[in-house]
């Protein structure tokens, strides 16, 4: 993908297309997404299958639990969805912040892995 492509819209738009019925009901989690440049927070919901996948607004508005937090740009965020970002490199850098455990962080980077 050429760098003019990353871009936050592209990326919810692939995100949304990965996020089958199938992948949901695998997932069982609830990721929330803060992003530090908009002040806006979304969520995918992958609670069971018959979660909404992506959605904007807190856990709490959709009656729902997170139990893992990501914290990044919209930029940075494209960036991770489409690989040009690797998750351990943002974190080190502080481009990424997290909140959760390792099993909900292998479970989002599975996601965002596959095709």
């Amino acid at each position: 993908m050429e760098k003019s492509e990353i871009t936050f819209e592209n990326a919810v738009n692939f995100l949304r297309n990965k996020l089958t019925t199938n992948v949901l009901g695998q997932i069982n989690e609830v990721f929330t997404f803060n992003f530090k440049d908009t002040q806006q927070t979304f969520l995918i919901d992958g609670s069971s299958s018959e979660g909404k996948g992506w959605i904007e607004g807190t856990a709490a508005s959709h009656n729902l639990t997170s139990n893992f937090e990501v914290s990044i740009t919209t930029q940075d965020f494209a960036r991770l969805v489409f690989g040009d970002l690797n998750p351990m490199a943002g974190m080190v850098t502080g481009r990424m912040k997290i909140k959760g455990s390792i099993k909900e962080a292998l479970k989002l980077d599975k996601i965002l892995k596959e095709s």
